[in-house]
């Protein structure tokens, strides 16, 4: 009777535990991001590069990101300058697409699989302790 009451507190865990694994995947994924290029200066010539950019993007797949750069004197002390005020531009890449192009891909693909083995042995392991 004790040993299926700890079995089924266990399982409940252990789905509790996947839930908030899958969570956490999906928030690393989504903010999977390259710092593409830095520098970009603050003027007609830099704009009309990165509207040429966002032009070219394949926007289904990847969005550019913009931060901004330069003298934190006059415009707070966080860790990038607003785009108006900002000297120069640092241009960020996100994947929106979790597949065989995304860096994260096979990470994940091994993670999930280190995790399964773990879960195994732990349960292998409980039920060992319980005879």
């Amino acid at each position: 009777m004790e040993i299926e009451r700890n079995q089924k507190a266990f399982e409940k865990k252990l789905k509790k535990v996947e839930e908030l694994r899958k969570k956490r995947i999906a928030k690393q994924t989504a903010k999977e991001h390259r710092h593409f290029m830095k520098e970009i200066p603050n003027s007609k010539e830099g704009w009309s590069f990165i509207k040429q950019m966002k032009k070219y993007l394949h926007s289904g797949r990847y969005s550019i990101r913009l931060k901004g750069r330069g003298s934190r004197k006059v415009h707070g002390n966080q860790s990038f300058v607003p785009i108006p005020h900002a000297e120069k531009y640092s241009v960020y890449i996100d994947h929106k697409i979790l597949d065989r192009e995304n860096p994260a891909y096979y990470h994940k693909k091994e993670w999930q699989t280190r995790s399964k083995l773990i879960d195994m042995k732990n349960q292998i392991d409980a039920i060992l302790r319980s005879e």
